[in-house]
């Protein structure tokens, strides 16, 4: 399983559940373009809800 770089973010996690994967490479335009963890996305996802809180949160 490969994805794009323009891929749809919700088509993305549903990929990373299909699969049971914490990993998959990216390409742009067909070639290499790096590789997206399941665990960066969720880590990007926390610091933009404690940004956007009003209550600080601790780890």
């Amino acid at each position: 399983m490969v994805l794009d770089i323009d891929e749809d973010m919700e088509r993305v996690l549903e990929k990373f559940e299909e699969y049971e994967a914490w990993n998959f490479p990216v390409t742009e335009k067909g070639v290499y373009a790096g590789f997206v963890s399941k665990s960066k996305i969720f880590t990007f996802y926390r610091q933009l809800l404690i940004q956007e809180s009003d209550v600080p949160m601790h780890d």
